[in-house]
């Protein structure tokens, strides 16, 4: 008969967290009673004197935006007086920074859905910055605080094992101060401001261990991250010298007689913001980067960052690219033709990266690096939800809907499963799922939180995947039957991504819990610890989205499809009405299952997971091929026989191997070719010249306002 492992007796940090998570469940079941009217407390409730009182005074403070962005900011200075030498009081200052954002944030919900909260500052930079809040900022905001405060939960005992904590929290305070920034922008330029500080403060998080590995993977990152603020600043100038105004509202009309320029406009944005998002093919950095960072920051990388650069396509497609409501009466405006265009080119771009990462995701022995893939290839079917949204363009609620969900879900998810994989590294020091096994025996309830984590993802009904995927997929049938045929397609591949995803979450399930092994890790003890409460917590939210998944449909989203220009008649027929467990979406469900299961089966028999793809299909490799073979010519037209490129460079460029030769390597070569000073130390000396200026530029900002 199994023996359990004996638990030990959790300290007094645990107890003070495990309150403060009670709190937060609590409030948030508040939040959940009040906008769903639960025993008629909402109706209750407003019309009492404190409450009026109360939110008439907030509606008329408009700067709750700033203090929202400066609290995690006041955080991290906190984080340096307590330092080293006081590391309950440290972590304390991070731990309550993220329950106070999550209470500012709830309470901003009764004033958000009635009416957009902005605040401007004009004539500041020049060009003016503000702020606005509506309906789909407010999503993000809710999502990215929960999250964020369950991570701080987990990182306070798993950075116990880890050097240079108070270094890692300063910066990943800021790093949050800098996402809420960037949700809460009211134009394009406050926007790229906030989102290049969030690179540069989150490249070191990716860098925190110091290694060799990691500075080559923080040093993708940067690079990576700052050719996509290129790509959005370059759309800035674009837009701002056609139009003339960087807010966010409907510039269509503008658009629309600007011939392919719009094109190469919209091109910018969705490579700019999904070089950060992990879209195919500019996602090199994320495998990369993720393998290297502490187990928080792969957590927030992968549930909070990259949806932030989801966000950014999503706020910047339906603003500029959308028309305005009162400008559109139906799906057969000329109007719609140039947001049908691009989503037609987004859906696409959606299915190619699922592809890419369900494929690379198959090959993985590390755990890390399979999550890192699988966050790829569940951005492609939040790209193809935004897709749809465009593509379909007054009838495409559906999509619309369904990319906001995914980007919740995604970031409980995922957030949650790296947490997994952080728990197993943390008590067992190995990511290589091939050299585990066994670890329901000794790890039951993260065993737990895995099955939930791993049902989320691939879809099983009655968790929250299910619910997304399911409306995801509604949308690109539509796309199908009110489009084009070639979406039959692009459905066929979506099932089959969604087949391959069961079978390497079957793989890791198997090799990592299941697997007999000769090790019993007899001197691994389960210590119930903040590590588990934030696991628990966010396993709850995945199972109560499952099983509820009206609240957030009702309360969150719909109200964004109202104030779009999307057919009322529309939203009220098919999303009101959505029946989320119809009996053809179950069964789709059980045959996914099914052949993940057979083929995870049949790879496993054959031997076939240890089967890799030759180094040439690499996406660096073939991305270079071609400047590999006209560079050598080039060279010589400009250069004759004073070639600078040395042969050591071109070996480098056609070695096939990514692992010595990365992306940014290759890219750095093959621009030597033009102009030789633009070598790695220059690059990184520009890259720290051009982050500090953004960064100095909002530390006077703040300062000024306070």
């Amino acid at each position: 008969m199994q023996k359990w492992p004996k638990i030990k007796i959790f300290d007094q940090m645990v107890k003070a967290n495990s309150i403060l998570v009670g709190f937060s469940l609590f409030i948030l079941l508040a939040f959940i009673v009040y906008a769903d009217n639960w025993f008629g407390f909402k109706s209750f409730i407003i019309d009492t004197r404190v409450y009026n009182s109360f939110y008439g005074f907030l509606d008329s403070f408009s700067w709750q935006m700033l203090i929202i962005i400066i609290i995690p900011f006041v955080g991290a200075v906190f984080d340096l007086i307590y330092g080293e030498k006081y590391v309950k009081h440290r972590d304390k200052a991070i731990i309550y920074m993220g329950f106070i954002e999550i209470i500012l944030i709830v309470l901003m919900y009764p004033i958000v859905i009635n009416r957009i909260v902005e605040i401007e500052f004009a004539g500041l930079l020049i060009l003016g910055v503000s702020f606005r809040v509506d309906m789909l900022a407010y999503t993000v905001l809710l999502v990215s605080a929960f999250v964020w405060f369950y991570v701080m939960i987990y990182a306070h005992e798993y950075m116990k094992k880890e050097e240079h904590g108070t270094r890692f929290f300063f910066f990943l305070a800021l790093t949050y101060s800098a996402v809420l920034g960037t949700i809460v922008s009211g134009d394009l330029l406050t926007m790229f401001i906030f989102f290049e500080i969030m690179t540069i403060t989150s490249y070191m998080l990716v860098i925190h261990g110091q290694k060799e590995e990691s500075y080559k993977a923080g040093y993708n990152y940067i690079v990576m991250g700052l050719i996509g603020g290129f790509l959005i600043f370059t759309a800035i100038i674009l837009i701002y010298f056609n139009i003339g105004d960087l807010k966010f509202a409907s510039a269509i009309a503008e658009l629309s007689e600007m011939g392919n320029l719009k094109y190469w406009i919209i091109g910018l944005i969705v490579f700019g913001f999904g070089i950060k998002a992990g879209m195919a093919p500019v996602h090199v950095w994320l495998p990369r980067a993720h393998p290297v960072a502490p187990t928080p920051a792969s957590a927030l990388l992968s549930g909070v960052l990259i949806k932030v650069g989801a966000y950014g396509i999503i706020r910047v497609a339906a603003s500029y690219y959308f028309p305005s409501k009162e400008s559109v009466t139906d799906i057969h405006d000329p109007i719609w033709a140039t947001a049908q265009s691009i989503g037609a080119i987004i859906i696409w771009t959606g299915i190619v990266t699922m592809i890419l990462g369900v494929v690379m995701a198959l090959q993985q022995k590390n755990i890390k690096k399979l999550l890192a893939y699988s966050s790829i290839s569940q951005m492609g079917y939040i790209l193809v939800g935004i897709g749809v949204a465009l593509y379909l363009g007054y009838e495409g609620a559906m999509g619309y809907a369904g990319a906001i969900y995914h980007i919740i879900n995604h970031a409980l998810f995922k957030s949650l499963l790296f947490m997994v994989a952080g728990v197993i590294y943390y008590h067992t020091k190995e990511l290589d799922m091939y050299k585990l096994g066994g670890l329901w025996k000794r790890l039951p309830f993260t065993t737990l939180i895995f099955v939930i984590g791993m049902f989320g993802i691939i879809g099983m009904p009655l968790f929250n995947g299910f619910i997304s995927k399911s409306i995801i997929h509604h949308g690109l049938i539509e796309a199908h039957h009110l489009g084009s045929s070639q979406f039959l397609l692009a459905e066929i591949l979506y099932i089959i991504v969604s087949i391959g995803t069961v079978c390497y979450f079957a793989k890791m399930f198997y090799y990592v819990f299941l697997r007999k092994t000769t090790n019993q890790y007899r001197s691994l003890v389960f210590d119930f610890s903040s590590l588990d409460l934030a696991l628990g917590s966010m396993a709850l939210l995945i199972v109560g989205i499952g099983i509820f998944p009206n609240f957030i449909m009702n309360n969150l989203i719909i109200p964004q499809l109202n104030s779009t220009t999307y057919d009322p008649a529309f939203i009220q027929q098919y999303i009101l009405g959505l029946e989320y467990f119809k009996a053809s979406e179950i069964l789709l469900m059980v045959f996914i299952l099914g052949m993940g299961t057979l083929m995870f089966l049949l790879l496993k028999r054959f031997k076939l997971f240890e089967v890799k793809l030759p180094k040439w299909l690499s996406i660096e490799y073939l991305f270079f091929l071609p400047a590999y073979v006209l560079m050598r010519n080039f060279c010589n037209i400009l250069y004759g026989d004073k070639c600078p490129i040395s042969d050591d460079d071109f070996s480098r460029l056609r070695d096939k191997d990514i692992e010595k030769t990365g992306f940014i390597d290759r890219f750095v070569i093959t621009v030597n070719v033009l102009n030789r000073r633009y070598e790695q130390s220059v690059i990184r000396a520009d890259a720290l010249i051009y982050t500090f200026f953004i960064t100095l530029v909002l530390i006077v900002f703040i300062l000024s306002k306070i």
